[in-house]
């Protein structure tokens, strides 16, 4: 009974997302990986979490340049410490963007002071190619939709634990689509 109705929520919140903005995300990702780009993830709590296991998944499995700044934990702390918690990521990706990278922001709420400052920064940031993609929960009045993402994919249902799980299962959608995607060849 437990676990019926909880899939009957995830299941619910899967259908109520829009198809074309994962595919939009999905195009995005491709560019990168053509151009070469960098993809950096930022995300708190159980959003570091599926940061780092997809960036680990669009490493792998899709040969995309990807990090999850979460994972730096001796820079973004240091940042966070020095200067202000709410910048630990943007002055990091200051350091490391370069042209036509592309950031992802993951925040269930939509409101975490430093994703919605770090995807912010990137909007503003005067470098050619940049995009941002934000992975939010339903609140589309939140910090992140405010900012205006290139592509914002909204999980529309109430329950963290519901959007914590369709952020991931978007995530493996997303790899699904891009390794189903030739890769150019490698050069050597």
């Amino acid at each position: 009974m437990i676990f019926s109705s909880y899939r009957t929520d995830v299941e619910t919140a899967l259908l109520g997302i829009n198809d074309r903005d994962v595919l939009d995300a999905v195009a995005i990702l491709t560019q990168a990986r053509v151009k070469k780009s960098a993809v950096y993830i930022v995300g708190n709590g159980g959003s570091a979490a599926t940061a780092s296991h997809f960036a680990n998944d669009l490493v792998k499995v899709c040969g995309i340049r990807a990090f999850s700044l979460p994972d730096m934990v001796s820079s973004v702390t240091a940042f966070g410490n020095d200067h202000n918690w709410s910048e630990m990521y943007w002055r990091l990706l200051k350091r490391l963007l370069l042209p036509f990278d592309v950031v992802v922001g993951i925040s269930c709420s939509g409101n975490s002071p430093n994703v919605v400052e770090a995807l912010a920064f990137v909007k503003e940031y005067k470098m050619p190619g940049l995009k941002t993609i934000g992975l939010i929960g339903a609140d589309l009045a939140c910090g992140i939709a405010h900012v205006g993402p290139d592509v914002l994919v909204s999980v529309p249902f109430m329950d963290i634990r519901v959007q914590e799980d369709c952020h991931m299962i978007i995530c493996h959608a997303i790899v699904g689509a891009l390794s189903a995607t030739p890769q150019a060849p490698r050069v050597l």
